[in-house]
């Protein structure tokens, strides 16, 4: 059922959708022994700096395209709790932002949410860990694992009503936090055909267009890779443009 609602001060449509039968079985198999500890994948960091320039914080672009191949070489799945308390390791996040035209879907989280460092911040990013369930053929293979990391990232967080076209803009990294030394985002720019786009858990996530302007002005608010991608990638983009839109 849908119903409108007032977020941010824009009216949009929250809509509970159920998930895709495919969502639905890999969360079943991730649920099936809840005795064992959640399996993520993790590169270690030596690897990544050897073949990556190395920034302390902020958006890395050069070498980006490389990860792939570097999961593929060196990625584990490894116990969660594990791998948080182990910087040896960054845990590969998929991190995709939505984008429609010149506005970029910005989204609240609750106090439902599980992890209960992001409760009531803003983010401009969906994303989480990469399970052995993403695997090709339902191995623990580390095959594709970020791409249909991804994919279940956005339709489980998501509905997108027109499709939507993905592109790889770069890495996130923050060493400076305990979180982030243990954990690097592989940022994806989602351009949505349609403006058609509402959050499915509504009970967990609050979502509603914006644009770069009104971003910057809750900066506090954001979190802080979705301040890292402002700053490094929005921002400048959003210059550069109001520069050329002045030029011509």
């Amino acid at each position: 059922m849908d119903k409108t609602q007032v977020r941010f001060g824009v009216a949009v449509k929250a809509v509970v959708c159920p998930l895709r039968k495919e969502n639905l079985r890999k969360e079943n198999l991730r649920k099936e022994n809840l005795s064992m500890p959640e399996k993520v994948l993790a590169v270690p960091a030596s690897a990544l700096w050897e073949s990556i320039a190395y920034v302390q914080k902020g958006l890395i672009f050069e070498g980006a395209d490389q990860l792939p191949a570097l999961v593929a070489r060196y990625g584990e799945f490894l116990d969660r709790p594990q791998a948080e308390a182990d910087p040896a390791y960054k845990q590969i996040i998929p991190y995709a932002v939505i984008r429609h035209f010149d506005r970029y879907f910005l989204l609240q989280r609750t106090a439902a949410q599980s992890e209960r460092r992001l409760h009531h911040k803003l983010s401009i990013g969906v994303g989480g860990h990469i399970n052995p369930a993403e695997g090709p053929s339902e191995t623990p293979g580390k095959g594709n694992a970020i791409g249909e990391g991804l994919k279940r990232e956005i339709e489980e967080e998501l509905y997108i009503a027109s499709g939507y076209q993905e592109r790889l803009v770069g890495l996130i990294n923050d060493d400076t936090t305990e979180v982030g030394r243990v954990h690097l985002g592989i940022l994806f720019e989602i351009d949505s055909v349609s403006s058609d786009v509402r959050v499915r858990e509504t009970h967990k996530m609050e979502g509603a267009w914006a644009l770069v302007d009104h971003l910057d002005q809750n900066y506090d608010g954001l979190e802080s890779w979705s301040q890292i991608v402002l700053d490094s990638y929005l921002y400048p983009r959003a210059l550069r443009r109001a520069r050329d839109a002045k030029a011509g």
